[in-house]
């Protein structure tokens, strides 16, 4: 019962068996270390060094390239939410990721089932993270070819708005909060500016 579901498991042992059709781009262990991460990290933003120590900021980039184009991962790139089309002002510097699904995730993660589901309260466990995917997960299938989010560029800032959608010609900000508490502070704060 503490294994994750076989069908998640044979599909991440699958994907993992696909690395070694890049290695002339890109080394299979980077591509695992970088997937792995990835996971670790959803909703917080990404910097291409943290992503596997044992390779360069170029080249841990380019095993997050190879994973984004093969669509198992999703960059969500920070912009500037004060016109369209939002893409016309993204940061290259600063983005986060999601995975393509959020069973993949819990996967990777390695929690083993029976812990889950014992648990109480999962989004808590895995500090909101599976709120965070859940919700890109689902823009994304919604159509959402092109996700963002907003990260104030004042040092020392922490304010986020978790994604930014375009619905009929309209910015959409969405803000993933998993629990009771919290407040809205940091939409309050986009919208002002």
């Amino acid at each position: 019962m503490g294994r994750a579901p076989c069908g998640q498991t044979e599909i991440v042992d699958s994907c993992r068996e696909d690395f070694a059709k890049y290695t002339l781009r890109v080394d299979r262990a980077c591509l695992d270390s970088v997937l792995l991460n990835v996971a670790r990290q959803v909703g917080e933003q990404i910097k291409y060094t943290r992503l596997d120590s044992s390779h360069t900021g170029p080249t841990n980039r380019r095993a997050f390239d190879l994973l984004s184009k093969a669509r198992v991962i999703h960059k969500i790139a920070a912009c500037n939410p004060s016109g369209l089309p939002l893409g016309a002002s993204v940061n290259d510097k600063r983005f986060k990721a999601a995975l393509l699904d959020i069973g993949l995730l819990q996967n990777l993660c390695h929690v083993p089932v029976d812990l889950e589901l014992r648990e109480d309260n999962l989004l808590a466990m895995y500090r909101g993270k599976l709120a965070e995917q859940f919700v890109a997960q689902v823009l994304i299938a919604n159509h959402t070819s092109e996700l963002f989010y907003w990260s104030r560029e004042a040092r020392s800032s922490s304010a986020e708005v978790d994604y930014l959608a375009v619905r009929d010609g309209q910015i959409v900000p969405v803000e993933v909060k998993s629990g009771a508490g919290g407040s809205l502070r940091s939409l309050h704060m986009m919208l002002e500016t």
